[in-house]
């Protein structure tokens, strides 16, 4: 399980990454270069045709994908639970198949309302707020399928992200039952890390019993990467005094700054893989705030405009990628994109960080299309060479062999593919899907952004960390 491996992995990096933070540069701020152009970008007629396609295909999956009676998504095509983190994507879908004309407005509140009623009115999915990270898809409950029993932080962030859209945007009853859930989570309980990082989960001793005892995890969240970013914004936002984190919470995460030769220098996440670079974005419109400054809350570290550090981040992994085409068939010509995705051999999370060679893990040159499509929030141009080179890619017989049309009951671009390999994915997860399809439309029309940044408790954690204070008025 993905959370799995984050335990393992954050016992690994931070070691690494104390080793490489040595290569100089960790106090220079990053800062936007005055001509670098921010979303929501300009497409030409045929560009918006082919992310008007990828995007209706992600949508067709989490509208069709759903359990009953309670509309929540699966965690992937192939799974018989749900997840939380899918279903935040899931609910920011809905403003987004409206406003495309996929569903009507009724059809996209009627969901809302069911897929958050079946998480919030029930006891044995949650503790202090926090969620199940693999929920029954039908009931909303606990799942009896044998995954993991993990009140999962990260995981609950992403559906209290993924929620907040939809309640600026249907408001009513849903906007009512979005305030609770999100007053619920009780963040504080979960610092239980040195430090007052936030531990990564809580575990019951008996998964039947949800009020009882259990262990949190000892791994934390503590490294500045995009996953972190967005679990403290949330937590320093709380309107609930006793479950908030202070402002310091999300400075004191750590800000290693690396660079590629060549390139331009960022503050690197723990594994590398794109998604780390990606996901706090679908909502969190940075570029809109400007650098921010830890020193005010009395932490060291460089000041960063993290709009920035991610489109640097996309531009050195692009760089890389291609570099691997000497001696990896599939990321030639405009073909790139390592993220974690459904690998051959089963879930995969590729580490790819600049100046790290010898350290790299490239999962064999296996390809998730949706790490490129993500990125076109901050790499329009390059984003969508990528997703036409994906789009056009033909086996043998000259079928897409990429490609699944909806029209015959596919999803558009498969989670991951390896030529070398001669693999393709013939699942879909949620957490792949998903990033994709708000990038594109924060990309077209800022639309996400908008509806998130809109939110009171957005607002809330937007002033207590005094980002954008210094932007123009």
């Amino acid at each position: 399980m993905l959370n799995q491996l984050f335990i393992a992995l954050n016992v690994l990096y931070p070691i690494v990454l104390a080793s490489a933070s040595s290569s100089g540069g960790e106090d220079a701020s990053i800062i936007r270069p005055a001509e670098v152009s921010t979303a929501p970008f300009k497409f030409n007629e045929q560009d918006s045709a082919l992310l008007e396609d990828v995007q209706h295909a992600c949508f067709l999956f989490f509208w069709n994908e759903v359990g009953q009676p309670s509309g929540l998504v699966k965690d992937r095509l192939k799974a018989p639970v749900g997840s939380v983190a899918a279903t935040g994507f899931q609910l920011s879908s809905l403003p987004i198949g409206v406003e495309h004309g996929w569903i009507t407005r009724e059809q996209g509140a009627k969901r809302a309302e069911s897929v958050l009623r079946a998480l919030i009115e029930r006891k044995d999915n949650k503790r202090l707020g926090m969620y199940l990270h693999f929920p029954d898809h039908n009931t909303g409950g606990r799942s009896n399928h044998g995954y993991e029993d993990l009140v999962s932080t990260v995981d609950t962030a992403l559906l209290i992200a993924g929620a907040i859209p939809v309640a600026e945007y249907f408001g009513g009853d849903i906007a009512v039952l979005v305030e609770r859930l999100i007053a619920e989570a009780d963040w504080k309980a979960f610092a239980t890390a040195p430090g007052g990082f936030l531990s990564m989960g809580w575990t019951p001793d008996d998964p039947t019993r949800m009020d009882g005892p259990g262990k949190f995890h000892p791994a934390k969240w503590d490294v500045a990467a995009d996953e972190e970013r967005l679990i403290y914004f949330l937590a320093v936002g709380s309107p609930v005094a006793e479950h908030a984190l202070p402002p310091s919470s999300y400075f004191k995460l750590k800000r290693i700054v690396k660079g590629e030769p060549g390139m331009m220098p960022y503050v690197v996440s723990w594994p590398g893989a794109l998604f780390t670079y990606l996901f706090s974005h679908c909502w969190i419109d940075y570029a809109t705030l400007g650098p921010d400054n830890p020193g005010q809350f009395g932490v060291g570290g460089p000041r960063v405009d993290w709009w920035e550090n991610s489109r640097r981040a996309v531009l050195t992994h692009r760089r890389r990628c291609l570099a691997q085409g000497k001696r990896l068939s599939t990321m030639r010509g405009e073909i790139w994109g390592q993220s974690a995705c459904a690998g051959r051999d089963g879930y995969l999370v590729p580490m790819v960080q600049p100046n790290m060679a010898g350290e790299d893990r490239w999962g064999e040159g296996t390809v998730a299309p949706y790490a490129a499509g993500t990125s076109i929030m901050f790499a329009p141009r390059e984003s969508v060479a990528a997703l036409r080179a994906f789009r056009g890619l033909n086996d043998q017989q000259g079928k897409p062999l990429v490609w699944r049309d909806p029209a015959t009951g596919g999803y558009g671009l498969a989670d991951a593919f390896n030529l070398d390999q001669g693999y393709v994915s013939d699942d879909y997860i949620g957490i792949d899907h998903g990033p994709m399809l708000l990038g594109i439309e924060n990309a077209r029309t800022g639309l996400i952004w908008r509806l998130f940044m809109g939110h009171r408790t957005v607002r809330a954690a937007v002033s207590r960390l005094d980002l954008g204070s210094d932007k123009p008025k």
